[in-house]
C-alpha cells in the first residue's frame, strides 16, 4: 500500500513538473510590424510594433526583458531604442520606439532571445529574427523636385496665358466707343454722306471686325490647345520619371495626374486660368449654337 502511494505521488509530481515547464515555454511572437522583409519604412519616428501570445504587462518583466531585444545594422551595430507599452490598449504589446535617426537605403535585423517573460511567467522558447529596410530618401527627393518643376512648368504656362488674355482685354475698344463708330447718323455728319451711304460704310466696318473677330478667336484656340499638348507633354515626361525612378528603387509613388490628388496645394493662378478658359468655352459654344438658330 506505501508502495503503491510512493508510486502515485511520484506520478503526479512528474505530471506536475512537466505541465509546468510546458507554461513556462508557452510564449510565442504573434506578429511584427514592420513585416519580415518589408521595405520602404520610414527613416525617422521608426517604430517595431511587437505583439506576443500573452498579457506582458509587467514592469519588472518588462524591464528584464529589454535586453532581450535587439535593432541591428548590416555591420551588427546596435540601434538604440526605448520600450513603449499600453497597459490598457494593447497589454499583448511592446513597441521598441528607435532613437534617433535610421540610415537610408538599409536593411536592419530585429533580433528577440529566448527567455523574454510575460506577466504570468511564460518564457520565449526559441530566438525570433526579422528584418526591414528603410527608403531611399535620395530618391524621395529627386521625385519631389521633379514634381516641383513639373508644377512650376504648369503655372509658368498657365499664368502666361493668364497674361496675354489680360493684354488683349486691356486693349479692346470700349463698348461705347465701338457703337459711336457704329451711329450712321454720326457718320453721315461727319463725312457729309447721305445715311445710307454711311450705313453700307458701317456694314462694311462691321464684316470686317467679324472676320477680324473670327481670327483673333481661331488663333487663340489654336494657342489654347498648344498650350494644352505642352502641359500634357510635361505631365507625361514628369510621369515616365517617376516610373523609372520607381522601378529603379522599388519606391511606390501615387500616380495620379490631379494636383491635389497628390496631396500639393493648387495655385490659385492655375484655378483662376483654368475657370476663365472653361468661362470662355461656355461662351463660344454659346454664340456658336445662337448663329446656328438664325
Amino acid at each position: 500500500m506505501k508502495r503503491t502511494a510512493s508510486v502515485i505521488c511520484v506520478v503526479l509530481c512528474a505530471l506536475l513538473i512537466a505541465s509546468q515547464a510546458a507554461f513556462a515555454a508557452g510564449l510565442e511572437i504573434t506578429g511584427i510590424v514592420p513585416r519580415d522583409g518589408e521595405s520602404g519604412r520610414q527613416v525617422q519616428n521608426m517604430a517595431v510594433k511587437l505583439t506576443f501570445s500573452e498579457n506582458m504587462m509587467d514592469e519588472s518583466a518588462i524591464e528584464a526583458n529589454t535586453k532581450l531585444f535587439k535593432i541591428t545594422d548590416p555591420e551588427g551595430n546596435e540601434v538604440p531604442f526605448a520600450v513603449a507599452y499600453s497597459e490598457e490598449k494593447y497589454p499583448d504589446q511592446l513597441w521598441l520606439i528607435v532613437e534617433g535617426m535610421l540610415a537610408p537605403n538599409t536593411e536592419y535585423t530585429v533580433s528577440v532571445q529566448p527567455g523574454v517573460k510575460s506577466a504570468s511567467g511564460s518564457t520565449l522558447g526559441s530566438a525570433f529574427t526579422s528584418t526591414f529596410k528603410t527608403r531611399n530618401t535620395t530618391t524621395d527627393g529627386w521625385i519631389s523636385m521633379l514634381l516641383m518643376v513639373g508644377m512650376f512648368a504648369v503655372m509658368i504656362l498657365t499664368t502666361k496665358q493668364a497674361a496675354k488674355k489680360a493684354a488683349e482685354q486691356a486693349n479692346a475698344k470700349p463698348v461705347a466707343a465701338v457703337y459711336e463708330e457704329m451711329n450712321p447718323y454720326k457718320l453721315a455728319k461727319e463725312k457729309g454722306i447721305s445715311v445710307e451711304e454711311a450705313k453700307k460704310i458701317i456694314d462694311g466696318r462691321r464684316e470686317k471686325q467679324a472676320r477680324d473677330a473670327a481670327r483673333k478667336e481661331a488663333a487663340r484656340r489654336s494657342e489654347d490647345e498648344a498650350m494644352a499638348a505642352e502641359i500634357a507633354a510635361q505631365e507625361k515626361r514628369i510621369q515616365e520619371e517617376l516610373e523609372a525612378a520607381r522601378k529603379a528603387s522599388n519606391v511606390h509613388v501615387h500616380r495620379s495626374g490631379s494636383v491635389v490628388e497628390r496631396g500639393l496645394s493648387c495655385p490659385k493662378s492655375v484655378v483662376k486660368a483654368n475657370r476663365k478658359k472653361r468661362e470662355a468655352e461656355a461662351r463660344a459654344k454659346k454664340a456658336a449654337a445662337k448663329k446656328g438658330k438664325k
